[in-house]
């Protein structure tokens, strides 16, 4: 069951920073050092300037900073407990208004495998690391983390509009391609009970946010070591997320296709060779027509069908490949379970990656050999100006078959879902009481 909790929040008081889009930010995971300048320049209040500082020294700066603005009344607490009603608008290319709908609570945090709360993608030491510092430093959490549950029915997030509909938003800021997003404190007892016995039936599955979920899982493993009579009542054992009810269309999994920019030499007709020893090829020539045609095969592919999109450099034509059969990801994957040997982008990492174009995975991590993006036809037009050898697209992976490997206790590859829109940063922020 998961344990979820209301909390004191800290918000930005508009009287003193004008504009809450101002003050507002991105993930930090996701800001740019061009971006992060424009941050910068918005406000001297912007949470990017503790979130994701520049200072030489953040972990030492930063804590200082976060004092003041609490000492000089910039963020301020919430009067009572509460859950935190959270609402965003947004649009996708197709240019169609779409909201998501949830809350932002605590979570008691558990290791994975142990509880109700379930990871799906690997994670890396450094950032794991940074957040866990400025966990330390500050003894807060200024982002949350966003979860899915899964309800066939919208009954929580339904009782919450039906509360906040007469009051005006705590929170109200836009941001670009993030949307607009609305805040509302709850503190009824008995809409807070409501929630809380909802989720305590209800598996947990982290879609974005695992670095700093492992992050807040190590600062809690420290803090106890330093409180040997700890209770399991103290605010380190909790973490801030927002959650979202998978079922609802304001919930949006982008694909992220790869831009391949460095792999070995493989002769044309090798290449060719291995792609239709293991695919069945479709080709589409490099015009507009084509392009489009190719596109479409991608994205609206036949029930239960599979197909992957390659555009390389040296060739004239767009790729449709579908895989032939099992075997090879049998054989390549033997330890993987069937739930993520059959997923896309597995199948594009392990065959298609690393067994025909010789790119590991670890490089496609690491390094700058391959590059990401979300937008097909960017990807498609990086390979046809020749600035990267291979253009990989793919169609993103559905909630169901993250969930399906979640629950075998797998990691999906890194960048195999891009849950859209971000969270906006910098909306409520949690104090953690030591």
């Amino acid at each position: 069951m998961a344990k979820i909790f209301p909390f004191r929040g800290l918000t930005y008081d508009s009287g003193k920073v004008g504009d809450f889009s101002d003050v507002m930010a991105p993930p930090y995971d996701v800001i740019s050092p061009e971006h992060q300048a424009e941050l910068y320049e918005r406000s001297p209040h912007n949470v990017v300037r503790i979130d994701f500082s520049r200072d030489g020294d953040p972990y030492a700066t930063v804590p200082q900073r976060f004092r003041e603005w609490q000492d000089e009344g910039t963020l301020v607490p919430e009067d009572a407990p509460a859950i935190y009603y959270l609402s965003q608008e947004y649009r996708l290319r197709d240019g169609i208004t779409r909201e998501r709908r949830g809350f932002i609570a605590l979570a008691a945090i558990e290791d994975f495998g142990d509880g109700a709360i379930h990871g799906h993608e690997a994670t890396l030491a450094e950032p794991r690391e940074d957040r866990l510092k400025l966990m330390l430093a500050c003894d807060a959490q200024f982002s949350s983390i966003l979860a899915l549950y899964s309800d066939e029915k919208p009954t929580l997030t339904d009782a919450l509009r039906e509360h906040v509909r007469s009051k005006m938003p705590k929170v109200e800021a836009e941001l670009g391609e993030f949307g607009t997003s609305r805040l509302w404190a709850v503190t009824d007892s008995g809409l807070i009970a409501m929630v809380r016995e909802a989720l305590r039936e209800r598996e947990v599955f982290i879609a974005d946010g695992h670095h700093r979920y492992e992050a807040a899982g190590n600062y809690r493993r420290w803090r106890l070591a330093e409180r040997p009579g700890a209770t399991g009542d103290e605010g380190f054992n909790r973490v801030m997320m927002y959650f979202a009810n998978l079922n609802e269309e304001g919930v949006v999994i982008l694909p992220t296709h790869r831009l391949v920019r460095e792999m070995p030499p493989v002769p044309s007709a090798e290449l060719e060779e291995k792609l239709q020893r293991y695919f069945r090829v479709e080709a589409f020539p490099k015009d507009a027509g084509g392009r489009r045609r190719f596109l479409e095969t991608l994205e609206h592919p036949k029930d239960g069908e599979r197909v992957l999109g390659a555009a390389f450099r040296d060739d004239a034509r767009y790729l449709a490949l579908r895989p032939r059969d099992a075997a090879a990801m049998q054989q390549l994957a033997p330890d993987m379970s069937p739930e993520l040997r059959g997923l896309d982008v597995t199948t594009l990492h392990v065959l298609l990656m690393e067994h025909i174009l010789g790119v590991s995975t670890r490089d496609a991590v690491n390094t700058d050999a391959v590059a990401y993006t979300h937008d097909a036809e960017e990807a498609l037009a990086e390979a046809d100006a020749g600035r990267c050898q291979a253009a990989l697209i793919l169609n993103p992976p559905t909630a169901a078959e993250m969930i399906a490997v979640s629950l075998k206790g797998e990691k999906m590859p890194q960048k195999s879902t891009y849950f859209f829109p971000k969270l906006v940063t910098g909306l409520v922020i949690h104090k953690v009481e030591v």
